[in-house]
């Protein structure tokens, strides 16, 4: 795509609101940009002036899903436009062709470009939050778009809410939409579903959902099976095929739960059973079923069994009692990086199936632990030396925890965390360099070798995201200030820590008067043509 200083294109206006009356609004250009937290305690703020706070979670969801859908269809627009105003190609009776070339871009260089592009030439979603009754969020959005192209649509009015639409104010491109309580809304009273409504529902559920019926004697045949349930293993709907949909019961499933429950207690019951059966006319093909059930006083077993996924032999997923499932994920959990878990939690929350780029300011701190080497050498038991480590990265974990930071990874006897707030990793490297001044304490005491920690940090601009191949993904911090950080560590004294100006002028600015600097030096370190202002932390009290 071409880059260019300037456009043939009509810059939008930007609303700028009085600063006496509203807030600043959010400009949005990059769904990759770090504009989350400022959004989400905006908007808690807006909900609490309302008396809404209760409906913070859903009011969050429907908050991303309109910026995400508003911000892809200002980018898109835009590239439709630069396609014109480049190639002389015009837009109406081009579409496809226009289409195939957007996906061409986006699948080879992401949204970068165009993000580029709308900065620096004005195009941008503005978000902010009215101090008008009953207003919880406007967006300003610079092109043509349909705001019911959104799929929160009906959370949307099953909160009360409602979207209205307005002209963009003092000539300005585009439109604003702000979402507006309805006054009117009364809230639903609960009742209390006596058993004929409960079983109504319950019939509706597997009804709708499709869910399978099976009864099973104590000897493992089918003596009933509801339509559902044959349709689910594309066996046709009818009694004559109850046979086939016995012989296709998996052994283990049989084994398991069918026998198995006459060596049970009297309760008979069993929830959240993973199995697979194969498709009798589909070779290769099976589904994956949750089954839940009980045995009743005749010892018929009564089983719902739910699709889980239909594949081919090849699927992940596995069989067995969910609670297997539970102890795998107790024993991998501490296995995956702190940021992956906490984005992962997020990314569910709002309805997300991926992890998406996040460019977003953050400072960098390396940490070593100095001579770990040598001391590998000269102790021969391997028990001793994984012990030691790990009760140095267990403190200097806990430092991380402590002051707000994830640990992105550990990479021997080093470790590398990432914090948003500057002042936090630099107290979070002040208490790892305190519990270090303990531990050595207690060595040299002991009359142990001493292992000092060296601690270098950066601030700047990274991109946290996917790097690698299907088989082997890592989301991890990448980029110059990475770099620059882990070089930092490196001319770093054993038992100090070693900061970049540009750390120390972002902590100055906060007005963090706590905490003390020594004075700025320059350093030259690989890779880098120029060389780097560089400070030690003074540590507390000192």
């Amino acid at each position: 795509m071409a880059e260019q200083d300037s456009s043939p294109l009509q810059n939008p206006r930007i609303l700028i609101p009085d600063p006496m009356t509203e807030p600043q609004p959010v400009s949005v250009t990059s769904l990759e940009h770090s504009i989350w937290p400022n959004l989400h305690a905006e908007l808690d703020a807006t909900l609490k002036r309302l008396k809404l706070s209760h409906l913070s979670s859903p009011s969050m969801l429907i908050l991303h899903d309109t910026i995400d859908s508003a911000v892809r269809a200002m980018q898109r627009n835009v590239f439709m436009q630069l396609v014109e105003a480049d190639f002389g190609l015009g837009i109406e009776g081009n579409e496809e062709s226009i289409e195939a070339l957007y996906s061409a871009e986006v699948s080879e260089h992401g949204s970068q470009n165009i993000v580029q592009y709308c900065q620096q030439n004005g195009w941008q979603v503005n978000v902010s939050f009215p101090r008008e009754a009953g207003s919880i969020v406007s967006l300003h959005v610079p092109v043509p778009w349909d705001i019911g192209s959104c799929g929160s649509g009906k959370l949307v009015e099953a909160l009360g809410y409602q979207w209205q639409q307005s002209p963009a104010q003092l000539g300005a491109a585009g439109k604003l939409y702000t979402l507006k309580k309805l006054a009117d809304r009364q809230a639903h009273q609960g009742v209390l579903l006596d058993q004929a409504g409960s079983a109504s529902s319950v019939q509706h559920i597997q009804e709708k959902l499709g869910y399978g019926l099976i009864h099973f004697s104590s000897a493992g045949e089918v003596i009933a099976a509801s339509p559902s349930m044959l349709a689910s293993v594309r066996l046709p709907v009818e009694e004559a095929a109850l046979a086939t949909l016995s012989a296709a019961i998996p052994f283990n499933f049989a084994n398991d739960i069918i026998w198995g429950l006459s060596l049970t207690g009297h309760s008979g019951m069993f929830e959240n059973y993973r199995t697979r059966m194969h498709i009798p006319s589909a070779e290769n093909v099976s589904v994956l079923f949750n089954v839940s059930g009980y045995r009743d006083e005749e010892a018929v077993i009564h089983s719902l069994w739910q699709v889980v996924s239909l594949t081919g032999s090849g699927s992940s997923l596995s069989e067995g009692c969910i609670l297997s499932e539970a102890r795998i994920h107790n024993i991998t959990r501490n296995y995956v990086p702190q940021l992956v878990e906490a984005k992962a939690r997020e990314a569910v929350r709002l309805g997300k199936d991926k992890l998406i780029n996040e460019e977003c300011f953050v400072a960098v701190l390396f940490c070593d632990i100095v001579g770990f080497t040598s001391y590998v050498e000269s102790n021969a038991s391997s028990e001793s030396i994984i012990n030691t480590l790990n009760t140095i990265l267990r403190r200097v974990s806990s430092s991380v925890k402590r002051y707000n930071g994830s640990i992105d990874k550990f990479m021997g006897d080093s470790v590398m965390a990432i914090f948003r707030d500057p002042a936090d990793a630099i107290n979070a490297a002040l208490d790892m360099q305190s519990h270090s001044a303990d531990i050595n304490g207690l060595r040299s005491r002991a009359g142990q070798e001493t292992l000092r920690l060296r601690i270098g940090l950066h601030w700047g601009e990274v991109v946290i995201g996917n790097v690698g191949t299907e088989e082997r993904l890592d989301w991890t911090a990448i980029g110059d200030v990475v770099n620059t950080a882990s070089r930092i560590e490196k001319n770093c004294n054993p038992g100090a820590i070693l900061v970049s100006k540009e750390l120390r002028d972002a902590v100055v600015a906060a007005k963090h008067d706590e905490i003390q600097f020594a004075e700025v030096f320059q350093i030259v370190v690989k890779g880098k043509s120029d060389a780097l202002s560089v400070c030690q932390v003074k540590k507390t009290g000192g």
